[in-house]
């Protein structure tokens, strides 16, 4: 599956989600904010090393 793809399927999941905690105000709750806030240093981290791979191999 193209990244575009994989980006296009994620997008209205990721709507999902924020809508929810929106109507549940669950942005107010500091562990939903520690939880977002992991699973953004996760996904920046997996793909710093995915680039860097790619760089080297160039």
């Amino acid at each position: 599956m193209k990244p575009r793809t994989k980006l296009l399927l994620a997008l209205p999941i990721i709507a999902a989600v924020v809508i929810v905690l929106v109507y549940f105000r669950l942005f107010a709750s500091p562990l939903v904010i520690a939880v977002i806030f992991i699973l953004y240093v996760a996904v920046s981290l997996r793909n710093k090393r995915k680039f860097n791979r790619e760089k080297d191999q160039k």
